[in-house]
C-alpha cells in the first residue's frame, strides 16, 4: 500500500489498517488540553499518527505522513521517538516489497 491509497481510504478502513496490523512505534500524551493519546505507526513505506482525545474518548485523526519532519510539532515530546523513527529508516525495512 503506498501513502496515497492510504489517504484515498475512508476513516474506518485506516483505523483497520493501523491499529491491528501496523508495528506500534511510538506512543505518548501530549501536556497541554485537551489531553491528548497520540501513537504512531509504521505502515509499509509510511507512518501514520492516531489521534485519540482522552477528555471525549474518540479519535480524532489518522494522519499519513512520509518523514519524520511531520513530527516537528512535536517536537518537545518526540526527541526519543524521532530517533527510533530515523533509526528504522537506515536499518532493515519492516516490511518485505
Amino acid at each position: 500500500m503506498t501513502y496515497s491509497d492510504f489517504n484515498a481510504l475512508f476513516y474506518e478502513d485506516k483505523l483497520l489498517l493501523v491499529e491491528p496490523h501496523a508495528p506500534k512505534v511510538a506512543t505518548f500524551l501530549t501536556w497541554n488540553l485537551p489531553l491528548r493519546n497520540i501513537s504512531i505507526y509504521a505502515v509499509e513505506n509510511f507512518y501514520a499518527e492516531l489521534v485519540f482525545n482522552m477528555e471525549k474518548r474518540k479519535v480524532e485523526a489518522i494522519n499519513a505522513f512520509e518523514t519524520v519532519d511531520y513530527l516537528s510539532k512535536y517536537r518537545s515530546f518526540m526527541s526519543p521517538v524521532e530517533g527510533a523513527l530515523r533509526g528504522l529508516l537506515n536499518d532493515k525495512p519492516l516490511f518485505e516489497s
